[in-house]
């Protein structure tokens, strides 16, 4: 999809402006280039590929906020901030961004707003989009960390096999890191270890 006929509709038009001075230079073209590869698999598994554009370019609106701004915008969903979040306040930039586009921007789509809450760690029960959106996060090209082994062997895998995949591949950064790990994503996980 050319991102720069997309962002010709005004609203879309005001929120890339958002992103642009709230964004760095080279977060904005990572939103960019997950905005393209999420309209990508969109196409692969017969899901709106506008749609998916969108959500891939909005994932990181918040990603760039301070501690103080991701714990109050999260905090807004309702759901509890925990120690593992402020240890790691990075892991709030989903949920701050999904607040921010419903509060700032009226966006009421709650696909969207699950898929950018989530896609920082997964969780189980993820719907089509919010997967698109996790994968893509993970593989867009301007990714340095994603070798050509890696994206071969994601090659004829249904979507949940490429969360799958993505998954562990976090999970095993995590490990070597000695990081802690979220329990949504050993969730995720374990529902996509016992799925039929």
């Amino acid at each position: 999809m050319n991102s720069a006929v997309f962002t010709d509709d005004p609203f879309v038009a005001k929120i890339d402006s958002y992103l642009k001075s709230h964004l760095s230079p080279m977060r904005y073209e990572h939103s960019l280039s997950t905005a393209d590869t999420s309209s990508a698999l969109a196409a692969m598994f017969g899901y709106d590929q506008k749609r998916a554009f969108f959500t891939g370019l909005v994932h990181d609106i918040a990603r760039e906020y301070s501690k103080e701004e991701l714990v109050e915008w999260a905090a807004k969903d309702g759901r509890p901030v925990r120690e593992l979040d402020l240890a790691s306040p990075v892991l709030l930039h989903g949920r701050a961004g999904a607040m921010v586009l419903k509060e700032k921007f009226g966006i009421q789509d709650q696909d969207l707003l699950d898929a950018l809450s989530s896609h920082t760690t997964g969780n189980a029960g993820m719907k089509t989009l919010a997967k698109i959106l996790f994968v893509a996060d993970y593989i867009e090209p301007k990714r340095k960390h994603i070798t050509p082994e890696f994206i071969s062997s994601l090659e004829g895998l249904d979507l949940d096999g490429k969360v799958y995949a993505v998954l562990m591949g976090t999970l095993n950064h995590l490990a070597d890191k000695g990081k802690s790990v979220a329990p949504e994503a050993l969730e995720l996980k374990q529902e996509l270890e016992h799925a039929e």
